[in-house]
């Protein structure tokens, strides 16, 4: 880890998280616990609500909500269930990810929203934040509660699943095959245990350092450790993704839609497709870059954060 951003971490963000950031727990629809962070701006602009993607967890995320409190917007980031420290509906050694149906995520934030970042909020102008899967969820949400978000940034989102190939027809055989067969609590092909490895050169992060800063964080709490998902996330993953994109005619607010132009996770298909079906989306397209937009290179990564905080920006004034 280069010094500079060493000392980045340990003289600005660490402080922050110490002196500005709490957390807690707070019950989802079926009573499982949700965990949560949350740092409230003394003169907050909106409040924005943090959704991470697939076995991710806070940690990876400092920066990104500091980046927000520091331009001036309360953030409140939820641990979805299953991941972080979060309760799970299914146990397991090691860790692999189990969900029913995307509706739980979407329950979870609706949960929490109502909970935490209402009753917190100083401006209660909420704005929404998600990377990835959480996008799924998002957009999910965005379409079931119309009224809640004033606006919605979708990073990355997962409203395509890559399948390395696999054309959807055979996903849905397969998931009708797992449920008669009872494979939904096994791992899916290509998943598997977090096994400790160091992954630099075939992850989606496109920078050294703060890839170590997550996973030195992942390494050292087993509660970080969700790494594979079993066949029921899979099946649930394809039936949300499949109904985001279908009614996203349904959303009623402006959301950005940042799209990595060489995302090797998710098959952008599908954001160009939400695009079409929704008058209410915008596109952004960083070309070159890698699934996670907040980990791209220099350059890719501060157009990023601008084009977000331009956007927050523009969507405070409109909501005044």
């Amino acid at each position: 880890m280069h010094e500079t951003f060493r000392q980045f971490i340990s003289e600005t963000v660490e402080p922050w998280l110490e002196n500005c950031v709490s957390d807690g727990y707070t019950e989802s629809f079926d009573g499982l616990r949700l965990h949560y962070h949350q740092a409230v701006h003394p003169e907050e602009k909106a409040a924005i609500v943090m959704v991470h993607g697939f076995c991710e967890f806070f940690g990876k995320y400092h920066e990104t909500a500091w980046r927000f409190y520091n331009a001036g917007y309360s953030v409140f980031f939820l641990e979805l269930r299953g991941h972080g420290k979060s309760e799970r509906s299914k146990l397991f050694d090691d860790q692999r990810v189990y969900v029913d149906s995307f509706d739980e995520y979407v329950e979870d934030i609706h949960c929490f929203v109502d909970q935490v970042a209402k009753k917190n909020s100083l401006s209660q102008k909420l704005f929404l934040y998600c990377h990835s899967m959480g996008g799924t969820a998002g957009a999910m949400f965005l379409e079931t509660y119309p009224d809640v978000f004033s606006c919605a940034v979708l990073s990355s989102p997962m409203l395509k699943v890559n399948y390395g190939g696999i054309p959807d027809p055979a996903i849905d055989a397969l998931a009708v095959y797992t449920r008669i067969t009872d494979l939904s609590e096994n791992f899916a092909p290509g998943q598997h245990e977090w096994r400790g490895e160091d992954q630099f050169l075939s992850s989606s992060c496109m920078d050294r350092d703060r890839y170590e800063y997550q996973f030195n964080q992942r390494n050292e709490d087993p509660d970080y450790q969700t790494w594979g998902g079993t066949w029921a996330w899979a099946a649930a993953a394809k039936k949300g993704t499949d109904a985001a994109v279908a009614n996203a005619s349904r959303i009623a607010v402006p959301v950005l839609v940042c799209q990595s132009g060489n995302d090797g996770m998710v098959d952008n298909e599908g954001q160009n497709e939400f695009r079409a079906n929704s008058r209410m989306v915008w596109l952004n397209v960083y070309e070159g870059c890698e699934h996670e937009l907040f980990n791209a290179d220099r350059n890719s990564r501060e157009k990023y954060y601008r084009d977000l905080l331009n956007f927050w920006h523009i969507m405070t004034e409109l909501t005044d």
